[in-house]
């Protein structure tokens, strides 16, 4: 083993997958972008009167809807780096990797490091439509790099999801499987609509749905809690993000172990 630590380690990988991911970058960067685009600019514009109801907490309804399309940019590919990993394994990748001075644990850790940092781009896209269309940041540069951070930690903790499937049945395509989620999380929470307005089945499903409280984080620094203070919002996104990351991570690493071994 050589003197190289673990950080090196990463990084020397994490740009390998970067250069995979401009060899393929509808799944890994564009994806990313394009539906919570449209979602933004079509649906907020077509829904903009709901900014009008009594009691409508944000307006205009484009400035309510930035939050939660911020977050789904993370959710759009979640399965790119998940599915990679376990071609890696069945291509002989990993075995290469044994023979290289490179710790191979690190092959893990530069894939979340990509999750993490291939939603950056896309964010400050839909971000700046967003402001475009009427959405703003009231918290400053600060909230900005706030939201970022957010962002990044959504897309690795529910990335998480994704590889506990794909290592758990070894099956490359099982995560594509796993989708629709994403929209079941955006729609069950209140990223379209104030849970007061939603139906009251729903409103409860509201509570127990972790993207509600990392959505409240977001809005928490562009437009303010719906309730509660903003440290309040912003402690409750960061428990429920670090709380994912640590379950999923919980299976993933000694997963990823015992496909080192093999």
């Amino acid at each position: 083993m050589s003197g190289r630590g673990i950080t090196a380690d990463t990084w020397t990988l994490l740009r390998r997958n970067l250069r995979e991911g401009t060899r393929s970058p509808v799944i890994a960067f564009i994806f990313p972008v394009l539906f919570p685009l449209f979602v933004i600019t079509l649906v907020a514009s077509s829904y903009q009167r709901m900014a009008l109801v009594p009691g409508f907490p944000v307006d205009p309804y484009a400035a309510y809807m930035a939050p939660g399309m911020l977050l789904f940019t993370g959710m759009m590919g979640a399965g790119y780096s998940a599915t990679s990993l376990i071609l890696d394994s069945q291509t002989g990748f990993m075995d290469r990797l044994r023979l290289q001075p490179i710790r191979p644990m690190s092959l893990l850790l530069s894939r979340l490091a990509f999750d993490a940092v291939r939603v950056v781009p896309a964010v400050i896209v839909v971000l700046l439509v967003s402001l475009a269309l009427g959405a703003r940041v009231e918290s400053g540069i600060p909230g900005v790099l706030g939201l970022l951070v957010l962002c990044s930690l959504w897309s690795v903790a529910y990335g998480g999801l994704f590889y506990v499937v794909a290592l758990r049945t070894e099956n490359p395509q099982a995560p594509l499987a796993m989708a629709p989620l994403s929209i079941l999380l955006l729609f069950a929470s209140p990223a379209a609509a104030p849970p007061n307005l939603l139906a009251d089945w729903l409103e409860a499903i509201v509570v127990w749905n972790p993207f509600t409280y990392v959505v409240e984080g977001v809005r928490a620094l562009m437009t303010g809690p719906l309730e509660g203070s903003t440290t309040s919002a912003l402690w409750q996104a960061v428990a429920v993000l670090l709380g994912l990351v640590v379950i999923t991570q919980a299976v993933i690493v000694p997963s990823v172990t015992r496909m080192l071994d093999e």
